[in-house]
């Protein structure tokens, strides 16, 4: 996740991106008769470099520069990308193995192989990203030329998806540029069809990709060149649209209306959770949030309705629970608003006037999901006598998320894994879990999913995701849809979790 907004554990859709030449009508199109595509994104890459950057909107432009070992599907499924084939080796899910095809090269000229990818994953799981603990590998081996052997310290059931665009372990990027952090936390060393001109970017405002040279598909490079502009205001990204500066990228609830209105085409689909992570669950700053009951009140204190209404309207509904691919809807009303009830169990943990703690969200760079979102539950609290201060962070939002001064973050992840969503959350080591917060039956759960596959695995993990709500280990506010608009001449977006570019990019004309 971006650490401006790890919250977007997002990305992108799947999509096959075609584009069409202006009609006759003299309206402003995309430039120079499809040499350029022109993409907006609310925010950018806080690093280049792959293995310390996170999801959410940079995954549009990574997508071209780097493609990964998998494709993530919109269902969570993973497909081949970069592999020839693969599979488990034994039972119990803790040895991967899969093949390279033969004849890719980095857009540095060196090759892809079993080799650079070992330098790659070793280089990754070093690195303090948050994706790091997603996948626990103990050693990395090589047979022959293009074949590689992950040895899991821990089983792992979805290795393929944490191969894939999604987390970026399988964004890889060159041992020449792995050898060099500095280097690969400006540029881009991926296997993909452009590569970053750094003499046309400015960093945090615009970046240029121009196509690689070493490709190893050559006529799936449409485009002389993609232009990536960081557009953080709404109103701005709503008004590029409207005077045809960009073809596509993401708007959101508060202008999605406005852009449908101006006649720029708007798709939107469930994308995540709007939710508070009590990260002092077990209280060792904030003592009453070490009870189930003080943070079951927390849960029945807030209005989701009135505040869904109020911040996505149609772009989202409320919910009670972390949503992942295993989620129980009828979990969705599991607290439904109800204040007396929740200064009842304020009272029975021992609490009956209240307590105060800290929470830190992402400002207002995430628009109504972020800061805004944060004040409407902080004065729902206010009300059962839980006076909440909060800060509002931006450019520092992880590192003030992960510095125990919060009792908890407000931030807007994904319909993640729940795999990904409980290294990241809920193990003792997990990347945002600064307070080492423990839950050993939801460790015993994760456990046994993780050595299970099929229907079996499913059922566990729906239990861990219910034992997580019925825990309240967050605060679930509401589930959030991405609008994302285009450009009439902009075709072929298929609805899905997922935005992610690649070699189907092109121009129909």
């Amino acid at each position: 996740m971006n650490r401006k907004r790890l919250m977007t554990l997002v990305a992108g859709l799947a999509l096959t991106l075609g584009v069409t030449a202006c009609g006759s009508d003299g309206e402003t199109s995309s430039p120079e008769s499809a040499t350029e595509l022109r993409i907006g994104l609310s925010f950018g890459p806080s690093t280049l470099d792959p293995a310390k950057d996170g999801g959410g909107a940079p995954n549009v432009m990574r997508s071209l520069t780097n493609e990964s070992l998998f494709h993530m599907n919109a269902d969570y499924t993973a497909s081949p990308a970069l592999v020839s084939d693969y599979k488990y080796v034994g039972e119990g899910n803790k040895v991967f193995e899969f093949t390279l095809k033969k004849g890719i090269r980095f857009t540095d000229g060196s090759p892809l192989d079993a080799a650079a990818v070992k330098t790659w994953l070793d280089y990754f799981g070093k690195q303090p990203g948050p994706y790091a603990t997603t996948l626990a590998i103990a050693s990395v081996e090589t047979e022959g030329e293009y074949t590689v052997r992950l040895n899991l310290a821990s089983p792992s059931p979805i290795v393929p998806l944490l191969l894939s665009q999604y987390g970026n372990r399988g964004a890889l990027s060159s041992p020449k540029s792995v050898a060099d952090s500095d280097s690969l936390a400006k540029g881009t060393y991926g296997v993909g069809p452009y590569v970053l001109d750094p003499t046309q970017s400015v960093t945090g405002d615009h970046y240029t990709l121009v196509p690689s040279k070493h490709y190893h598909d050559p006529s799936a490079v449409r485009f002389k060149k993609v232009t990536v502009r960081i557009i953080s205001n709404p109103s701005s990204m709503l008004r590029a649209f409207q005077s045809g500066q960009i073809d596509f990228g993401n708007l959101d609830s508060s202008t999605a209306p406005a852009a449908e209105k101006a006649g720029v085409k708007v798709m939107h689909w469930r994308s995540g959770t709007v939710v508070v992570t009590l990260g002092d669950r077990n209280g060792t700053t904030t003592k009453p949030l070490g009870d189930v009951r003080v943070r079951q009140a927390l849960n029945y204190a807030i209005d989701r309705k009135a505040i869904a209404k109020a911040m996505v309207g149609k772009y989202g509904r409320p919910t009670s629970q972390y949503q992942t691919e295993y989620t129980d809807p009828a979990q969705d009303d599991r607290y439904p608003y109800d204040p007396a009830k929740a200064k009842e169990l304020l009272a029975q943990a021992g609490y009956p006037d209240g307590f105060s703690m800290n929470v830190v969200d992402p400002g207002s760079m995430i628009g109504n999901w972020g800061d805004p979102t944060m004040q409407a539950v902080a004065k729902d609290w206010d009300e059962i006598g839980v006076h909440v201060k909060v800060t509002q962070a931006t450019t520092d939002f992880i590192p003030q998320a992960l510095s125990k001064k919060f009792s908890a973050m407000q931030w807007t992840p994904d319909t993640s894994p729940t795999s990904i969503a409980y290294s990241l959350l809920y193990a003792p080591d997990a990347s945002l879990n600064p307070f080492g917060a423990v839950a050993p039956e939801i460790d015993e759960l994760f456990a046994q999913g993780q050595s299970e596959s099929g229907d079996q695995g499913a059922e566990t993990f729906r239990k861990l995701n219910s034992m997580v709500t019925e825990q309240a280990l967050n605060v679930p506010v509401y589930e959030y849809d991405i609008p994302w608009g285009m450009s009439e001449h902009i075709t072929g977006v298929e609805k899905g979790s997922w935005i992610v570019f690649g070699a189907d990019l092109g121009w129909k004309g």
